[in-house]
């Protein structure tokens, strides 16, 4: 009897783990943004640039190149707002750091072509601005922290 219910028991605790597990919602890449301290400013230019609605949504796959916050605060106001200049960190699917590796251009949203770089140091650049950090999952595409803007 004790072993019956100790394998109920058991069996309860596995299926409400599992049902935690899988309620529990993933972030768009402009909540990623929203979140991380490092990509509040962008994010928040996205929204001012009223482009929000087209990122925070789960139909459709994202990369974004997203400039630190100290990178950010280095640009001119007027070019914080400009949706072309943050459609510049943007391209459609998603690319993980390793597939980055095996790319040595690509087209961003606005439509300018950006290259990727392999640094000395084995890490990459996306226009000569270095990822500080990358891979950062999204439950529609993926986020990169360049240390820099695109423009």
């Amino acid at each position: 009897m004790k072993n019956r219910c100790r394998k109920f028991l058991g069996a309860v605790t596995l299926l409400l783990l599992m049902g935690s597990y899988t309620t529990t919602d993933a972030q768009t890449v402009l909540e990623v943004l929203k979140s991380n301290g490092q990509t509040s400013q962008f994010a928040a230019a996205i929204e001012r640039a009223g482009l929000d609605d087209r990122f925070d949504q789960r139909n459709g796959s994202f990369t974004v190149f997203a400039p630190s916050n100290g990178a950010f605060a280095k640009i001119s106001a007027s070019e914080k707002n400009n949706s072309q200049l943050i459609l510049n960190h943007i391209i459609t699917g998603t690319a993980t750091k390793r597939s980055l590796q095996h790319m040595s251009q690509m087209t961003c949203l606005s439509g300018l072509t950006v290259e990727v770089a392999q640094m000395d140091n084995n890490s990459l650049s996306i226009q000569n601005y270095p990822l500080i950090e990358s891979n950062i999952q999204a439950d529609n595409g993926v986020v990169h922290i360049i240390d820099g803007v695109i423009q």
